[in-house]
């Protein structure tokens, strides 16, 4: 998301991950006025219209998601209810950046992370940077696969576990421009959509 301002897809999510840890490390609250996003620092505070019968609610991102083409934002349960969508699943909406969250940097992968690919974890693999994710898979096996192909033709590819998938990232670089450009390189060489994320 470049500037404070975004408009786009938002769905929802609720029951299946209640009580799971999210991306910043807290446990998800269906009901808490939370949200995910790919690219906003963890901790931002955000407001959020719906476009299509103006309401719209304080959120605070902190997941990342969603990981379906053509969403912008993936509310909890209670944000969805209270921008009036839960019903229906998807609406269209305005995201406004009130305030920035600040990044956190991690040397080590967290509790329950497998980081496949990294020669040197004396430097921070959730970093804050961004990256750009090719896939996401549930056996580990298929993911080492496809991070060993994207190395040799890329150098900076590796696997991250969350929750039950295996997550197959490339680079580490330091604008969403510039991951939008690796992200232009990977579909070129034939790698599909994949997506511009954070490293957190």
């Amino acid at each position: 998301m470049r500037g404070r301002l975004q408009e786009g897809m938002a769905s929802w999510y609720g029951k299946e991950f209640d009580g799971r840890p999210t991306a910043s490390g807290e446990t998800f609250d269906m009901n808490a006025m939370t949200a995910a996003h790919r690219t906003l620092p963890l901790g931002t505070t955000v407001r959020v219209t719906n476009l299509e019968n103006g309401q719209e609610t304080v959120l605070k991102i902190n997941d990342r998601g969603p990981f379906v083409k053509g969403r912008v934002l993936d509310c909890s349960y209670g944000a969805a209810k209270a921008l009036g969508y839960a019903g229906a699943g998807v609406a269209r909406v305005r995201i406004e950046v009130l305030q920035e969250g600040q990044e956190r940097i991690r040397y080590a992968a967290g509790a329950g992370e497998v980081v496949a690919g990294v020669k040197d974890l004396s430097r921070p693999v959730l970093d804050g940077t961004f990256t750009v994710q090719v896939g996401a898979f549930a056996v580990e096996q298929n993911a080492l696969k496809l991070r060993q192909k994207l190395e040799q033709q890329f150098g900076d590819a590796y696997v991250i576990r969350f929750r039950e998938f295996y997550r197959v990232r490339v680079g580490h670089v330091p604008s969403e421009e510039a991951a939008d450009a690796l992200q232009a390189r990977l579909k070129d060489a034939g790698y599909g959509e994949g997506f511009v994320t954070r490293n957190d």
